[in-house]
């Protein structure tokens, strides 16, 4: 499910606006990360790939993307989020990225292009401060 969430993020970064797309991507993604229990391979066991679509276009309305004001829309998003331009090779992109990087699971920081090793998701600014004085 963290490929299809990534091309979920993907579409929404493309078809909004510019001036909101990356805020839009990353609404999403902290949406993504508060709900994931529910798209877990426990929770969606056997599901197919449109019960996924409809899980992560859940997460995206509760987050407030989809609504009278914004040109997102949910029935676009479900049309739209296998399309390959706009979702699955970007997606793709940034997985094989990722990969030549030398990341191999989460989570893991990339900066300037280097992997940084030993780090936490839950670091806070301390404990980023000695980690970047260390890659100095």
């Amino acid at each position: 499910q963290a490929f299809a969430a990534q091309c979920a993020a993907n579409w929404i970064y493309e078809s909004s606006p510019a001036e909101t797309a990356l805020q839009n991507k990353q609404t999403f993604i902290d949406a993504c990360y508060t709900h994931q229990d529910s798209y877990r391979n426990a929770a969606v066991g056997d599901a197919r790939p449109s019960e996924v679509d409809a899980i992560f276009a859940g997460i995206a309305e509760q987050a407030g993307l989809f609504n009278t004001t914004t040109t997102l829309q949910k029935q676009d998003f479900l049309a739209q989020v296998h399309d390959w331009d706009v979702a699955v090779k970007p997606a793709w992109v940034e997985h094989k990225q990722a990969l030549a990087w030398g990341v191999v699971s989460t989570p893991s920081h990339v900066i300037d292009g280097k992997l940084v090793p030993n780090t936490e998701s839950a670091w806070g600014p301390k404990e980023w401060t000695e980690k970047l004085q260390t890659l100095s």
